[in-house]
């Protein structure tokens, strides 16, 4: 009898550890199982936010290919700079898009090994990858299109800088031009009183019986006075017994004279003529 009562206790002790143990390996199989569904969970929360991520950069893409494609204003292409600057902020924003969509991948391998259906989630990834192929390709047309315009840039300021020198050039030469114009037409005359003439060497008195006056080979212009032959069209006198000592053509000129026999002034009639044999015009008065 006592036998009997050992056997039922050990059977029960034996039945209490068994119990315990399948407690303890359900308990361990519920704690994996949660631990696999929070992974899975952090896994798929980590997808939504890449793609989420990834549409941002795609919509700031879209926003620097609208300001480089506007015109500044109408008809006005925006600096290079300004696109240039754009085209590598793009650059950037494609950069990130690349290394989000592989962080993708890496997520969605653990996925599939976690025997996590993937199917929406890898169609999405090849879409994405697409875009960004696109974009990638568009990138480098614009580029392609930077340096052309940057070429084309530094042709009109080679054109320009080479138009400014032709300008210049044009420029000097019509002062040189304008120069030598008004020294042809740059004329001297000077009105004085005979003997302070023929002091100065002005005028000589030249032969021996009625002695004639001419403009002395010594003299230099600087008593004269100097004036444009296209502008000067009379010159004051204001003397009797006047007489012209340079060589003019008669005709060319006309003594001007008053009431009171003085001569007022001489007139030019025609330039052309008064002007082609001498640069030079001498008056003299006694």
């Amino acid at each position: 009898m006592k036998r009997i009562f050992v056997v039922a206790g050990l059977a029960l002790l034996l039945g209490s550890c068994i119990r315990k143990q399948v407690v303890l390996e359900v308990a361990q199989q519920r704690d994996s199982l949660t631990s696999v569904v929070v992974s899975k969970d952090s896994l798929i929360n980590a997808v939504f936010e890449q793609i989420n991520a990834i549409s941002e950069n795609l919509a700031r893409i879209r926003t620097r290919e609208n300001l480089i494609n506007t015109p500044a204003e109408e008809g006005v292409r925006r600096p290079i700079d300004e696109i240039r600057s754009d085209i590598d902020a793009i650059d950037r924003l494609l950069e990130q898009n690349r290394a989000r969509i592989a962080s993708l991948e890496r997520t969605a391998a653990q996925l599939r090994r976690a025997d996590v259906k993937i199917g929406a989630l890898e169609k999405t990834i090849r879409d994405l990858e697409a875009r960004l192929d696109d974009k990638s390709r568009e990138i480098e047309r614009l580029h392609a299109e930077i340096a052309r315009m940057g070429a084309e840039a530094e042709q009109l300021v080679e054109q320009v800088a080479l138009r400014e020198a032709e300008v210049e050039q044009l420029h000097e030469e019509k002062e040189e031009l304008e120069e030598r114009i008004d020294h042809l037409h740059t004329v001297y005359y000077i009105v004085g009183e005979e003997k302070e003439l023929r002091d100065a060497q002005i005028i000589d008195k030249q032969g021996f019986i009625g002695r004639t006056l001419t403009v002395g080979r010594s003299a230099g212009v600087e008593s004269f006075t100097s004036a444009d032959a296209r502008l000067l069209g009379e010159i004051a006198v204001g003397h009797r017994r006047v007489k012209v000592v340079s060589s003019h053509p008669e005709g060319s000129y006309e003594l001007v004279t008053g009431a009171d026999k003085r001569v007022e002034k001489l007139v030019i009639v025609d330039p052309d003529r008064f002007w082609e044999s001498s640069k030079v015009l001498v008056i003299s008065y006694k």
